[in-house]
Formats: C-alpha cells, sequence, structure tokens
C-alpha cells in the first residue's frame, strides 16, 4: 500500500444559523486545522470563525463582478487544493451544507483522492433542513420535489402536483452565463409561465429565506405564481410550491399489494 502524502481537506459544513447550527464535531475540526478557507457571505462569519482558528483564507474575493461564477469556483478550487498539496490540513468551511450547491467541495475532494491525499465531506445543517421546519413541511408526507430554478428550466422535468416544489436560487432562474447574481424580471417571467403547465397563474407560493443569524426571522412571504415576477427575489430566496390537489390512490397496487377493502388508505 502507498504511503498517505502529507496534507488533508475536510469540507464541513457551518450550518446556515451563525453559530447556533455548528456541531461540537465541527467546531473542533475548524479549531485543529492549519488553514480554514470560508466565502464571508455574512458580515459576523470572519469574525466568529477567528475566535475558533485565526489562520483564515477569505474565498470571497475570487467572486469578481462580471466573471462568470465557474472561473471564480476554478480559482478557489485551485487556492485550495494548492494548500492541501503543500502539506496543510485544511478546512473548507462552507454555508449550510457543502455538498448541496456547491460543486467546488465536491470536485476538490474528487481531485485530492485522485491524488493520494485524504479528502472527505462532512454534514452540516442546510437551507433545505432549515425550510421544513420553518414552514412546518414534513417531506414524507405529501412528496418532495427539488430542483435548482434554472436546472429545471434547462431539462425537461415532469412535475407531480400532489407534492411540493421546491426551486432553488429562483432569483437568477434562466442564467445560462454563470454570471448574474440579480434577478431579472423577464426571465423570472419566463419560468412563470413555464410553471403554468401544471399550477394556475392563482396558486399561491411561498418565498422562502432562512434566517442567517438567531435574532433574526425567517421570510415566508406568500404571493400568487403570477405575482412572483413582481417580488423581491434575493440570492437566497427559495420558491415553495404547495401541492396543487390531493394524491391520486393507486388502487391497482392496493390490490396487487393485498390491502384490505376497509383499510384506511382505500378512504383517502
Amino acid at each position: 500500500m502507498s504511503e498517505q502524502l502529507q496534507g488533508s481537506l475536510l469540507c464541513l459544513g457551518l450550518g446556515i444559523t451563525l453559530g447556533s447550527q455548528l456541531t461540537i464535531l465541527a467546531r473542533e475540526q475548524l479549531a485543529a486545522a492549519d488553514l480554514v478557507f470560508f466565502h464571508s457571505n455574512s458580515h459576523y462569519l470572519p469574525g466568529f470563525l477567528q475566535q475558533i482558528n485565526p489562520n483564515l483564507v477569505d474565498l470571497q474575493p475570487f467572486y469578481q463582478a462580471g466573471q462568470p461564477r465557474s472561473k471564480s469556483y476554478q480559482a478557489m478550487l485551485d487556492a485550495v487544493i494548492t494548500a492541501v498539496t503543500a502539506g496543510k490540513n485544511v478546512v473548507w468551511a462552507c454555508y449550510g451544507h457543502p455538498g448541496i450547491a456547491s460543486w467546488p467541495p465536491h470536485e476538490a475532494i474528487r481531485q485530492l483522492k485522485a491524488l493520494g491525499y485524504r479528502a472527505k465531506m462532512e454534514a452540516g445543517i442546510g437551507a433545505d433542513a432549515c425550510l421544513y421546519a420553518d414552514l412546518g413541511i414534513d417531506p414524507m408526507a405529501e412528496g418532495c420535489q427539488q430542483f435548482e430554478a434554472s436546472q429545471f428550466l434547462f431539462y425537461q422535468h415532469t412535475v407531480d402536483v400532489s407534492a411540493y416544489l421546491l426551486l432553488w436560487q429562483v432569483a437568477i432562474a434562466g442564467d445560462f452565463s454563470l454570471a448574474r447574481l440579480e434577478s431579472d424580471s423577464r426571465y423570472i417571467e419566463i419560468l412563470v409561465q413555464h410553471l403554468q403547465q401544471w399550477y394556475p397563474p392563482n396558486h399561491q407560493v411561498i418565498l422562502y429565506e432562512a434566517a442567517d443569524l438567531p435574532i433574526w426571522q425567517y421570510r415566508a412571504e406568500q404571493v400568487s405564481l403570477a405575482e412572483l415576477p413582481q417580488a423581491t427575489l434575493n440570492q437566497i430566496t427559495t420558491l415553495v410550491i404547495p401541492p396543487l390537489r390531493a394524491k391520486t390512490i393507486n388502487h391497482k397496487m392496493l390490490d396487487q399489494l393485498g390491502v384490505p377493502a376497509d383499510h384506511p388508505l382505500r378512504k383517502r
């Protein structure tokens, strides 16, 4: 067996609400790292991390106005990999869950493992977990489909209107340039037209944003689908579309499974 190379990468999640959703294990791993890479999506984050480990590298400056995000992501990836291959034990601290809507950590782990370095991911509390708690949704009860909003437009999907539909990063729906950060009502109008294949214009939807700090309130603004292009959509806004109708019972399957005629499933 070949000798393990010096240097390692751990991609961990900070949670969504700063401080309160950081696990004990994640805090210990942050403290033990030689270097901590992070994205300063909050003015409070650098100061919070400084208390745990002063050896910080902020990746936020890699984002440049008008530059495709793919180029920024590659620069971040190169910086992290360079530190690991130099022998450093690196933590990449990510907002929420490190593996959700975040290509660079996955790619860094893949590349470093291929080179023979230790690289892994630790789960964190993501926006989806906050959404289920804040809105009182059990995704197992009615069912739940979720897509990144642009991916929902770019590819053919079939929507089950008896389940919840979550569209993440709805503000930049339709952005094929990977450079836009602000909402464009023209693209949102196209999204609304697309959704009207399944939902009527007056169907009530929810604009959700998790709270970044424990003292803040989450956002759960209800609007009609038709009103969406005029609504305030931020980078962290998620579009939550509740079920349009109840689930349809599959009587043929119930017969095949031997479900009795008087079973509660038959009466839904």
